[in-house]
């Protein structure tokens, strides 16, 4: 039991370097960053538990930034549907985001597709 929790431990390390080398980064629509701990960026904070996303809908005005916090001890990845950003998540691990246009931003679990949620831009 110890030698599995070891490795998934290694394994979601190797992860949230990778994400870090450019492997979740942005496009047009915003900025994103990551770390494996934080604060919650202004307030405008998603929570990622019970493979839900927490609230499901959040509103928001331009240039506000969004910090996602994965409270599971299992992978998620927050994906904009329409690609404006696209990140691993593993336990533990916050990502924010700064919504630079208005609009509607869905986005979902790749890991879990029931999970969905949507950010309003306005």
């Amino acid at each position: 039991m110890r030698r599995v929790l070891v490795t998934f431990t290694l394994l979601a390390v190797v992860g949230t370097l990778t994400a870090g080398c450019g492997g979740g980064g942005s496009s047009s629509g915003g900025s994103g960053s990551s770390s494996t701990a934080g604060g919650q960026g202004g307030g405008n904070a998603v929570t990622i538990d019970n493979l839900a996303f927490t609230p499901a809908t959040l509103n928001l005005k331009t240039g506000q930034q969004v910090t996602w916090t994965n409270k599971q001890d299992i992978a998620h990845t927050v994906t904009a549907d329409g690609g404006a950003f696209d990140h691993q998540m593993p336990p533990g691990a916050t990502f924010s985001f700064t919504f630079d246009k208005a609009g509607s931003f869905p986005y979902h679990c790749t890991i879990h597709p029931s999970m969905t949620a949507t950010i309003q831009v306005s």
